[in-house]
């Protein structure tokens, strides 16, 4: 374990393990609200509630993406472990998660990333003859299951500029939100672009 977890930089990976011998539901429930991660709850399938999806009987582990979706599932094996993070890291690196649209919009990767307290998100607007004028941009900030936590710009802006916008890792009833990766979705016209962002604390 010790060699895996030394292959990578901390900011790369997260790692987080719950020992549920002889435990129930309710203890990993209270373990992720203290904990406030938003990656599924891995537990035996046996236990009431538990999705047969998420069955984590004794000495297995699990490789999940920023996604939250489980990549790898199976007893120790260092190989298969590293090149399932690889891949997960690989797919955290493909920037925007969807592709550009052809006017040429672009989505930037904010920074720092990972970070705390606060993030810059950069986005750029083409400037050419069938954009030239204003779009309508809408900037929000999503967790790994899509759901809104804030909507950082939403009108008309002008072509052929770069903007910049700060999240201070707050939802939109000022609450900071707890650590782990979340998403910027840029709107332009309607035409998404997508980034993965890391809060950590």
């Amino acid at each position: 374990m010790e060699a895996l977890v030394n292959t990578y930089p901390s900011d790369q990976i997260q790692a987080l393990a719950i020992d549920t011998w002889d435990g129930g539901e309710n203890q990993v429930n209270v373990f992720q609200a203290n904990a406030g991660t938003q990656f599924p709850i891995l537990m035996y399938g046996g236990q009431a509630g538990i999705l047969s999806d998420y069955n984590c009987n004794y000495d297995y582990f699990f490789i999940i993406g920023g996604d939250g979706i489980i990549k790898w599932r199976g007893k120790w094996n260092e190989a298969d472990m590293t090149t399932a993070i690889d891949a997960a890291i690989a797919e955290l690196s493909l920037a925007p998660v969807e592709d550009v649209p052809a006017s040429g919009h672009r989505l930037l990767a904010n920074y720092p990333n990972p970070f705390n307290p606060m993030t810059r998100i950069p986005y750029d607007l083409a400037l050419d003859g069938a954009q030239a004028g204003k779009v309508e941009v809408r900037l929000e900030i999503l967790d790994v299951r899509g759901r809104l936590v804030k909507t950082l710009v939403q009108g008309r802006q002008a072509t052929g500029q770069r903007y910049e916008v700060m999240w201070d890792g707050n939802n939109e009833a000022g609450q900071l939100m707890s650590s782990g990766t979340y998403m910027s979705r840029l709107r332009i016209d309607g035409i998404p672009q997508t980034r993965f962002l890391t809060l950590i604390k």
